[in-house]
């Protein structure tokens, strides 16, 4: 799996993933074509977890990806990257008759990626197993570079834990290991929590927009705390 961050994938990001998907297929079927505005505060979609309030911005009750590498450290991975010359017709009423890929500000790159090598990746969430379930069906590959086959999810398995601690459940890893970026209240009365500093992060999906940031959050504990 790539990822773009130093902690996995969240869960709410991947469940919410599937229903916009299916929004926008909706509204293909009317002829309507559904766009992202990046001006407007998006709306939240109705998540099969539960919300936690304890701090503002409030977020959803499960953890990001806890995985246990294979190899000491992410595995490099190059891709490469090159001007889509169609798409500089249509931005351009001006194009030189050749635009090079060797030189250039419009040169082919090459493109690092780290990747971690797991055969598995685990989330700890507060919600309904069986709509859970159903989401997840949908997703078959997760992280960056999916189309070059990295993230390829071979099987989901979803297992009921109805003696753990709910709040632990929505947060961490395993108690006393943070699992997912929370706001400063949240776990103000757990000063003994293992985490990875303190950020304006986003709290929950869409983790790129400005309105889910929470500032002075805590982060997801490191890779080598969480074993």
């Amino acid at each position: 799996m790539c990822f773009g961050t130093p902690w996995g994938i969240s869960l709410d990001g991947l469940l919410a993933s599937v229903l916009w998907h299916r929004h926008k297929a909706a509204a293909a079927a009317r002829g309507e074509v559904l766009t992202y505005d990046p001006l407007a505060v998006p709306e939240d979609l109705e998540l099969p977890l539960a919300r936690c309030e304890a701090g503002q911005p409030w977020h959803w009750m499960c953890t990001f990806a806890h995985t246990v590498p294979t190899t000491p450290y992410p595995e490099p991975r190059m891709r490469s990257s090159r001007t889509d010359h169609a798409d500089l017709q249509r931005l351009s009423p001006s194009v030189p008759s050749t635009v090079s890929d060797a030189r250039g500000h419009y040169r082919k790159r090459l493109i690092p990626a780290a990747a971690t090598i797991t055969a598995t990746a685990t989330w700890r969430a507060v919600g309904d197993p069986g709509k859970i379930t159903e989401l997840l069906a949908e997703v078959t590959d997760i992280g960056k570079y999916r189309t070059s086959g990295e993230g390829r999810v071979t099987a989901w398995t979803i297992e009921p834990a109805p003696g753990d601690d709910v709040w632990s459940a929505g947060h961490e890893h395993h108690p006393g290991v943070l699992g997912r970026s929370t706001p400063a209240p949240c776990v103000a009365d757990r000063p003994d929590i293992v985490h990875g500093g303190r950020s304006r992060i986003a709290v929950r999906a869409p983790y790129a927009h400005p309105s889910r940031h929470a500032d002075a959050a805590y982060l997801p504990a490191p890779d080598e705390a969480q074993r």
